[in-house]
């Protein structure tokens, strides 16, 4: 990207860049983070959530998107809400590094053990602005917890974000309200945009992760100043070494272009990059969703100066969304769940309307 010279369209550029930030960190197959190096995570008394944002009113339109073929009959099938009952979010704070990190628990009903899977939102984004997708995976019997390292407009390390995402993995299995409910042998990270390339940086150094679901990933660095020793460049090196699943659901239509020609997911950075370099998984899948655009993962795509800075795609916002909520919950029943089922929805007969499929094998 070409940075701009007048200090407006800096802003401007930087909110653009939504998610094309990340940092590496150092070994692929490093074990679990020492939980000393990292600092004791605390966590404030949770508090119950109101309910969660516009989603209830975006599920609802989400209903009438069938995909392309009947959901298979042995089971619950993953384009629409599981078997689950999911009640408003548990908020709370991780606190480790000197940095307190908000997050955000849906737990399903019942209480049994369930994969646990973390969500890292896109820059300048909040898991709020993903809850329905979160409630919806949820409900499919997963312990979901957003999370929301600390980073601002203007300065921001990638290196500190992922490290502190890695302290919320420590946080969920050892500390926290739903700590008795996560089966550890079964946690999966997963992001939008920079939170794609976070969580990538997640499961490159922490051997708990098992499986990794991205939504539009961007291997950008920080604003004008690019790459750099806290927003490094991370792709071929920090995905190549991942032999865990990885699922990479991504769009075309903000590959250039964009406003002030700053397209929101670079051609060079986006996530075909990352399943071009994921040669080391045993199973590797590439979704493309022909009429989305970048901001078309949140609930709301239209949400304000942020969203506006991306070209809007051709499809249909709604349908969009349904496609990628399908994807992740048939990903993560399929490899954290070992639901055989969701194979026909992530490579076969079912996959939805609107995506194409490249996979490994």
């Amino acid at each position: 990207m070409t940075p701009c010279s007048r200090s407006f369209v800096h802003v401007l550029w930087f909110a653009s860049v939504l998610l094309s930030g990340c940092s590496d960190t150092p070994g692929s197959d490093a074990g679990p983070l020492d939980a000393a190096a990292l600092d004791t995570p605390g966590v404030d008394a949770p508090v119950a959530d109101a309910a969660t944002e516009d989603a209830a009113s975006t599920d609802a339109a989400l209903e009438d998107v069938a995909s392309s073929v009947d959901a298979p009959s042995t089971t619950t099938a993953p384009d629409g809400p599981g078997p689950f009952s999911v009640g408003a979010p548990t908020m709370a704070t991780v606190a480790a590094n000197g940095r307190n990190t908000p997050v955000r628990i849906y737990q399903p009903s019942g209480a049994e053990r369930l994969p646990l899977v973390i969500f890292l939102p896109g820059f300048q984004l909040t898991s709020a602005q993903y809850a329905g997708t979160l409630e919806r995976i949820a409900s499919h019997g997963f312990v979901v917890i957003g999370a929301d390292p600390t980073g601002s407009l203007f300065s921001v390390s990638h290196v500190n974000m992922a490290v502190d995402a890695a302290a919320v993995l420590d946080w969920a299995l050892t500390a926290s309200p739903v700590s008795a409910r996560i089966d550890g042998a079964h946690v999966a990270m997963m992001g939008h945009s920079l939170g794609g390339k976070l969580s990538t940086m997640v499961a490159a150094m922490d051997s708990r992760v098992g499986a990794l679901m991205l939504f539009d990933p961007v291997n950008g660095g920080a604003g004008p100043s690019g790459y750099s020793a806290t927003a490094p460049d991370i792709v071929p090196e920090r995905v190549t070494p991942l032999t865990i699943p990885i699922g990479i659901a991504g769009e075309i239509n903000n590959a250039t272009g964009g406003s002030f020609g700053m397209s929101c997911a670079p051609a060079a950075q986006n996530y075909t990059t990352f399943y071009d370099a994921a040669t080391g998984s045993g199973w590797a899948a590439e979704w493309t969703l022909a009429g989305a655009d970048h901001m078309d993962f949140l609930d709301d795509p239209n949400c304000g100066f942020t969203c506006s800075v991306c070209t809007d795609g051709p499809g249909d916002d709604v349908a969009q969304l349904a496609i990628a909520r399908t994807l992740a919950v048939a990903f993560l029943r399929a490899h954290l769940s070992g639901d055989d089922a969701m194979t026909p929805w992530l490579l076969g007969a079912s996959v939805p309307s609107g995506a194409t499929v490249r996979h490994r094998p």
